[in-house]
């Protein structure tokens, strides 16, 4: 893959797949736990208050702006599939956009929207609450290997 646009674009969704593998495998691994500690109430206000915060300029670059450079890749390795390292590349790519963009938007995102709108205090919510943390933390195990997975197949791209 050496000598082609391919390179600075699979190295930057590389470093772009790291990053999303850390914050997810964050919340996977201690955050939501910890949330899942606190009384219903709490844990609920806690996670919406990490929603409206998540939705940063530089959290939606890293999230989005690996996905644009992604998809770049994925058009770049069809077009040059002869070139070492396409297989790798496009794989990387399709692994991302589908593992982190389309599931954060089909699955996390609307977990969410449903957390926002239901009230802490109630019954209803605490039961809510119970299904959110298994239902998004789930979701958010694929969100986490899907970027890792990512990284290794970018890695194995720029190797070949």
């Amino acid at each position: 893959m050496t000598g082609t646009l391919l390179v600075p674009l699979v190295f930057f969704a590389a470093l772009g797949s790291g990053l999303a593998a850390c914050v997810f495998f964050a919340f996977s691994t201690f955050v939501m736990s910890g949330l899942a500690r606190l009384p219903a109430p709490s844990g609920i206000a806690a996670m919406n208050a990490i929603n409206v915060t998540a939705v940063t300029p530089v959290f939606m670059s890293l999230l989005f702006g690996t996905a644009l450079v992604a998809a770049v890749i994925g058009v770049l390795a069809v077009m040059n599939w002869s070139t070492a390292g396409s297989a790798y590349a496009l794989a990387g790519a399709l692994l991302y956009l589908v593992g982190v963009i389309v599931v954060t938007i089909a699955f996390n995102v609307p977990l969410n929207d449903q957390l926002a709108a239901v009230a802490p205090d109630s019954a209803a919510g605490a039961e809510f609450w119970q299904h959110y943390l298994a239902a998004w933390v789930g979701w958010n195990h694929v969100r986490t290997l899907a970027p890792l997975g990512s990284l290794a197949l970018f890695i194995l791209a720029m190797r070949t």
